[in-house]
């Protein structure tokens, strides 16, 4: 089977130096957590694993999560929890007990010191199958913001449905909205002010994010939002064909459900199987079968968010595309953007691009979006052409390797991020940036003529490290100028709502324009060695790929 998923590296905190063990007294219990210092010296409180919601075990297996119990004594928060099951990797470090969160705060309210600092709740990427909330806060911590990290179900465990209300699916995503709840009601016992939260994340983080958008029973939780690299309208952050993958999933245990369509079956039959042997079945299923419908990065994980039927604990029941073109959002000011060449990360192997690049050619069907729902074979090939012709003129895309590689960044990321803000704008403020640089931090990529040369993931490094990571002076000045720009944009951002709210000679003193609401400008910010504004980014292959859009007889879309 071809597939590729979006690895979310999971970053680890080193605590360094204990100086003291601080609590905080919540509402289920007191935590005690511990204190350290950045390495520029400044105070670090952290306090790891602090329960959010209830085990998701037992009957609550698949269910919405529930409140967490109330514990006596000082529960201690140390170290992080175990990770929520993960696709393709099998450790004892993995537990279906994972909704927990992480909160770092450079300063601790007190009787005499009423603090209330900006909050930024980090949700991890990983494909919606991967990663955990271990983070590095220490840029964050430095630039005087609170910020937390979370555990969310993944894989089976938190996107499998069967499509109707026994399984109606998107538990990840409620855990994440619980969790957001959680911020908006403790954070200020951390020193955080809670009408000042900005969520943010990255890769399948950052669609996770888009999805929070959609759920309007948010309004008033976090007033701020950054998408690095995903969105909810990006082909691969959602499953049109959830309730097949669960039924042959579950046949891979159990084969009397390959012919079988009784949810209530299925449900009753796995909260009878051990987790891990849950977790094997959908690792088995990504070995399966090879087909157009599973290339993941193009056309859907397998694990994802979906579209619920109504039901009493129901996401997300209306298609992304629809609910963001109409307005019907959480109207917050956002943050926006993608890496050059955000396909790089995914085609570093040449050859390997190539044997992919041919299958293409000879199935043009198969480069054609499952969102333009043209289900007629002959139709599909011909739009397959014209999609080919966008980059490569009509020959052969295994001639031209570096249009096949943008065509992989257009196709899985930069058209639905594009259009995910030109929607957004008309609703919200909405700044739009594109991450250039290329420094040994944010690490190499292969080259090929005629694409970019900075691919998914890199930007990533410049916001999070620890220790003697943070040092700048083991890298060229510009990596540790980039580091240094990314966070200030980040942090100021959760600060002030607004990237860049006063002249500054580290950001060059540039002024960020929104994307205009009228959709006669698309200003962006080019974060490279320099920092530029620039207009309508990758806009010959976006506005040819809008011209294809545009001549369906169809715009019901759910991503784009």
């Amino acid at each position: 089977m071809f597939s590729t998923t979006l690895a979310g590296a999971i970053l680890v905190l080193q605590t360094g130096y204990l100086l003291g063990d601080p609590t905080v007294q919540l509402p289920n219990g007191q935590i005690s957590g511990f204190q350290t210092t950045t390495l520029e010296n400044n105070a670090l409180y952290a306090f790891l694993g602090i329960p959010y919601a209830a085990p998701p075990v037992g009957d609550l297996r698949f269910k919405a999560p529930q409140p967490a119990a109330d514990w006596d004594g000082a529960l201690e928060t140390k170290k992080y929890s175990k990770t929520c099951f993960q696709v393709s990797s099998n450790n004892d470090n993995e537990s279906e007990d994972c909704l927990y969160i992480n909160v770092f705060t450079p300063e601790l309210p007190s009787e005499d010191n009423d603090v209330s600092l900006p909050v930024m709740l980090y949700i991890h990427g990983g494909g919606f199958v991967g990663g955990s909330g271990g983070i590095s806060p220490d840029l964050f911590i430095n630039n005087g913001v609170v910020i937390a990290s979370i555990n969310y179900r993944l894989g089976i465990f938190g996107f499998i449905s069967t499509q109707d209300e026994v399984i109606p699916g998107n538990f990840g995503l409620k855990d994440q909205r619980f969790a957001i709840q959680w911020v908006h009601d403790n954070i200020h016992l951390f020193g955080g002010n809670p009408d000042m939260v900005t969520i943010f994340g990255q890769s399948a983080g950052s669609a996770s994010c888009a999805y929070q958008l959609l759920n309007q029973d948010s309004n008033g939780l976090f007033q701020a939002a950054i998408l690095e690299s995903g969105s909810s309208l990006s082909p691969w952050a959602f499953q049109r064909r959830s309730k097949a993958i669960a039924f042959k999933t579950a046949s891979f245990l159990e084969p009397s459900f390959e012919n079988s369509t009784d949810s209530q079956a299925l449900l009753d039959y796995l909260l009878t199987l051990d987790a891990r042997d849950i977790d094997s079945a959908a690792e088995q299923y990504h070995n399966y079968e090879y087909g157009p419908e599973d290339i993941e990065i193009s056309q859907g994980f397998y694990w994802a968010p979906v579209v619920e039927v109504k039901n009493p604990d129901a996401f997300l029941t209306r298609k992304m595309y629809g609910l963001i073109q109409a307005g019907n959002v959480v109207r917050v000011p956002i943050l926006i953007g993608f890496t050059s060449e955000e396909g790089l990360a995914f085609n570093g192997n040449a050859n390997t691009l190539l044997d992919t690049m041919s299958v293409y050619d000879e199935n043009l069907a198969w480069i054609v979006p499952n969102d333009m729902a043209i289900f007629d074979e002959t139709k599909r090939t011909e739009m397959g052409g014209l999609i080919r012709d966008l980059y490569t003129g009509g020959e052969p895309l295994a001639e031209h390797l570096g249009d096949g590689v943008r065509y992989s960044s257009d196709t899985s990321f930069t058209r639905s991020i594009i259009k995910h803000a030109e929607l957004f704008s008309q609703v919200a403020e909405t700044y739009f940036y594109v991450f250039s640089y290329s420094g040994q931090i944010g690490g190499n990529y292969a080259h090929y003529d005629g694409a970019e040369s900075v691919g998914h993931n890199a930007e990533i490094p410049y916001l999070f490290c620890t220790g003697n990571g943070c040092d700048g002076s083991q890298y060229p000045e510009a990596d540790e100028v980039t580091r240094q720009r990314l966070i200030k944009i980040w942090t100021d951002f959760a600060k002030y709502r607004n990237p860049t709210p006063e002249p500054s000679e580290l950001l060059q003193n540039i002024t960020w324009p929104l994307v205009s609401a009228d959709g006669s400008d698309f200003y962006y910010l080019d974060i490279d060695e320099n920092l530029e504004i620039k207009n309508h980014p990758k806009e010959d292959t976006y506005s040819r790929w809008t011209e294809l859009y545009d001549s369906l007889d169809y715009n019901d879309f759910d991503t784009y």
